[in-house]
């Protein structure tokens, strides 16, 4: 295992120490030095611990900016399709497939951004990303057809991956020991879900907007955007003033004092003044994406993530089909207009889940343990859901429960599967000067995501010459078949890369002491 070997030396040669005399131990000066001591520590680190969750709070609030933009998409579907065809045909689904494909290649920058906050600090790739994305939340306002709100989604993906990227970043960074991360990333999902309260602002907002002005009638959803794009430039403005950097930064100069270190400690005699420099440690470089990519554990890690990437993307493309469809027809037999209701209250029911479970779990069991169980639940969801859809058919309430307790059950393992992913991530590399590159790496996963229009696609041309019951039955297939090979390909992930195996002896900082076979 690597560990740290920290020496403290003494300035007092040790064949010298028998020169000086011993004190005398006033207990009750000793005393009362103690208590104003503990009470001086408690109100020093009352006011760090105070300012660190100050920090984590509004890291949250910027990761919400992230999911307020990312749930934009639901003005741009109401006004490229009537209500009537929301969730009714797959050409519907195609169509929402291609900008979340839009929106998911664009996240693929996020390894761009990743290299760079490790570079110039996560604060500023933070600010740039938020700006640009209050600014595309105004333009996505003027995009009235398919092709100019394709192009803005894909926009609007590539400045939203800086705040994915940072975010998780900034959490591991401030975040002391295994259990405090998993409590700090396990939120997310919960935070992810409260961004659905930009659609709820926008349709207020558009609602009591009269339509009759010629610049509302022409650009349908420009108000709404506005309202985006406000929520997330207020957050841009509250971020320049009150967020930190959290990248420990290189000190510019050597700490230079003059103490009687050994005299105030415990010698109490007169000593020449003993002059004492911290040496400027270089700051460790990055390890490289070169290296990251030599390394099997991570690579292993990256597949498995794009794996469950896909087969949750592609189940929620398909979820509007699939959920109206009736169970007779391999569907969910959910009535349209409460599809959406229905999802909302699932994803907060499953994030509270997570994060009352998660952490504990990782406390107990580890990470691999509960991220492989929940990868072998996959499959076994994607199967029981039909089969179970068609046996309950008879029974309208009992169709319902199965189906959102499917829909909930699916939302639960997928946001748990992310959080233990994201916890791996985050102990991949052995300093937090290459946390950033490490996740962003990880949004090649994204590309994954983009493979959903695929599937939506072809099921969508395929339509036409099956029936609606083998189409779906089809889609079923295909999500088993992903779902099963991301179980098996759990099983090789590793919790912590391991030195030499991983990452060779030349790209880490030889500042400690470890085991050359030893895990990182």
């Amino acid at each position: 295992m690597l560990g740290f070997h920290r020496r403290t030396r003494s300035l007092i040669p040790v064949k010298d120490l028998g020169k000086y005399d011993k004190v005398e131990l006033n207990e009750e000066d000793y005393d009362t030095e103690e208590e104003e001591m503990e009470e001086y520590d408690v109100t020093i680190e009352a006011v760090p611990a105070k300012r660190k969750q100050r920090q984590l709070t509004l890291i949250y609030v910027i990761f919400l900016a992230e999911a307020i933009m990312a749930s934009s998409l639901q003005p741009q579907l109401k006004m490229l399709i009537s209500n009537e065809d929301f969730c009714g045909n797959l050409s519907t689904s195609y169509l929402r497939s291609i900008l979340d494909c839009a929106y998911a290649f664009g996240g693929t920058a996020g390894i761009f951004w990743g290299y760079l906050a490790d570079r110039i600090g996560r604060r500023p790739v933070a600010l740039m990303g938020l700006f640009a994305m209050s600014f595309c939340c105004l333009g996505i306002g003027f995009a009235t057809d398919v092709v100019s709100c394709t192009i803005f989604r894909f926009v609007a993906g590539l400045s939203s991956s800086t705040i994915v990227v940072t975010t998780l970043t900034m959490i591991g960074d401030i975040s002391v020991g295994h259990a405090e991360r998993a409590r700090n990333v396990a939120r997310l999902p919960l935070i992810a879900l409260c961004g659905s309260i930009g659609p709820i602002m926008q349709g207020m907002v558009s609602g009591s907007i009269e339509a009759s002005g010629a610049i509302w009638q022409q650009f349908p959803i420009l108000s709404s955007q506005i309202t985006c794009g406000s929520l997330v430039f207020l957050i841009a403005v509250t971020s320049c003033i009150m967020l930190n950097e959290t990248l420990p930064m290189q000190p510019s100069k050597p700490l230079s004092i003059d103490i009687d270190s050994e005299k105030a400690a415990f010698l109490n005699q007169d000593l020449p003044s003993i002059h004492i420099v911290d040496l400027d440690t270089p700051r460790p470089l990055p390890i490289s994406i070169s290296a990251f990519l030599r390394a099997p554990s991570l690579l292993v890690l990256l597949c498995s993530f794009s794996l469950l990437s896909l087969h949750a993307s592609v189940f929620d493309t398909l979820l509007p089909h699939l959920g109206h469809s009736s169970t007779s027809h391999g569907g969910l037999g959910i009535p349209c207009s409460w599809l959406g209701l229905t999802v909302l209250l699932v994803r907060g029911i499953a994030g509270l889940c997570i994060l009352r479970t998660i952490p504990a779990a990782v406390e107990k069991m580890g990470l691999l343990s509960p991220y492989r169980a929940l990868s072998m639940l996959f499959p076994a969801v994607y199967i029981v859901t039909p089969l179970l859809a068609v046996i309950v058919a008879f029974s309208p309430s009992l169709t319902a429960i199965v189906s959102t307790a499917a829909i909930l059950i699916k939302h639960a393992l997928s946001g748990s599967a992310t959080v233990l992913v994201a916890l791996l991530i985050l102990n991949t590399t052995p300093d937090s000067f290459s946390t950033g590159t490490v996740v962003g790496l990880m949004q090649v996963a994204n590309l994954f995501k983009a493979l959903a229009v695929a599937v939506s696609g072809a099921s969508f041309y395929l339509s036409s010459d099956y029936s609606v019951a083998t189409t779906n039955y089809a889609l079923w297939a295909v999500l088993i078949a992903f779902g099963a090979v991301g179980a098996a390909l759990a099983w090789f992930v590793r919790e912590r890369p391991s030195v030499e195996r991983d990452f060779p002896a030349e790209v880490l900082c030889w500042e400690t002491c470890f085991d050359a076979d030893g895990e990182l």
